[in-house]
């Protein structure tokens, strides 16, 4: 949802405009009609716009200082001039003013709509840019805090929102180009010298992509350099540094590889005992049962996302048994994992992927 203000004096033609873009253009708002500059100015002020369209000759304060003034204001919103005036000086004003689109009156609908619709693609494209780049920056936050959990969540958050907004493989593929080596970049930051495993994975990110185009298999591509990178510093934890978080943290990591308390409990180096007493208490679950949620939640992953058989899916959840697997998914769910697979598949193509 973009926002449009309409700064134009005129009350029959301002109405005719709002008119007609609410019903030509579904996905935006008019947030405000201006009749004068000062009325204008104030809507600027009080209000988020991403496009204005703006009447030069107006009341009391132009309408080219008022794009000077919404440009100190709003420096990414798309300004469209609406004037009956053909005039080089009025022009140039506009050029130096970086107004996106100068429309003649009488302005042909049509022509309006394609002007703003041209550059409303422009603002959703700097909208998605945006929440692109506030993820990556959490990324990075959380890679050099060595919080793994944390950080594999943002991932994975990116990464569906980059398969969401994008169609184009191209475009998708470029993405997790730029991904993989903010991560080599980190890497090279918190001191690992040797990168080149980083590099190949990199390169094995992009031939996989190409050849399967699957959001699953790009997912899986990225954390194997996320584990890389963890492996490379050693981290070690330590229970009293951070809580219950190095603890979560080293069962992501080895989610798949049969975990046990044991093994947690060398990672941090305390007993079984203590580890399972304070996990209890601080997860509110046990150990056990948190581990097998969390495989849970990873095989709906797979069972909605990819083709892979539900004996694969067992075996890479380092579950021995199909059968042992399907009888603790049913006891989860309340359903087999082939149930779940096609009442799941069924809500996704529908477009509700809640689950």
């Amino acid at each position: 949802m973009y926002k449009i203000l309409i700064v134009e004096d005129e009350e029959l033609e301002r109405t005719s405009i709002k008119i007609f873009l609410e019903e030509n253009l579904p996905e935006a708002e008019i947030v405000g009609e201006a009749k004068s500059g000062y009325e204008a100015l104030e809507m600027i002020e009080n209000h988020e716009i991403n496009l204005m369209l703006v009447d030069i000759n107006i009341p009391g304060i132009d309408g080219m200082e008022v794009i000077r003034q919404a440009r100190r204001k709003l420096p990414e919103a798309v300004i469209i001039i609406t004037t009956a005036y053909d005039d080089f000086n009025v022009a140039h004003k506009a050029i130096k003013l970086k107004v996106d689109d100068f429309l003649l009156k009488p302005i042909r609908k049509e022509v309006l709509l394609d002007s703003v619709k041209s550059f409303a693609h422009r603002v959703g494209e700097d909208k998605k840019t945006d929440r692109s780049n506030k993820l990556l920056a959490k990324l990075e936050v959380e890679l050099r805090k060595c919080s793994y959990k944390a950080s594999i969540d943002i991932l994975r958050e990116y990464i569906d929102q980059l398969y969401l907004e994008y169609r184009d493989v191209n475009v998708i593929s470029k993405r997790l180009s730029e991904l993989a080596k903010l991560i080599v970049r980190i890497a090279e930051e918190l001191g690992i010298s040797d990168t080149n495993e980083l590099v190949v994975q990199m390169e094995k990110l992009k031939i996989k992509y190409l050849l399967y185009n699957n959001k699953h298999d790009a997912y899986n591509e990225i954390i194997k350099m996320v584990d890389i990178v963890f492996d490379k510093m050693n981290v070690k934890g330590k229970l009293s540094d951070g809580g219950m978080k190095s603890v979560v943290d080293y069962i992501e990591r080895n989610i798949k590889r049969g975990i046990s308390l044991e093994d947690v409990a060398n990672h941090v180096n305390i007993s079984t005992y203590y580890l399972s007493k304070i996990f209890k208490k601080e997860m509110g679950v046990n150990f056990i049962t948190y581990v097998t949620d969390r495989k849970m939640d990873l095989a709906k992953e797979m069972l909605i996302n990819t083709d892979i058989p539900v004996l694969n899916i067992a075996l890479d959840l380092a579950y021995n048994e199909a059968n042992y697997f399907s009888k603790a998914f049913k006891k989860k769910t309340g359903l087999t994992p082939s149930e779940y697979r096609e009442k799941y598949r069924v809500r996704k193509e529908e477009g509700n992927e809640t689950v």
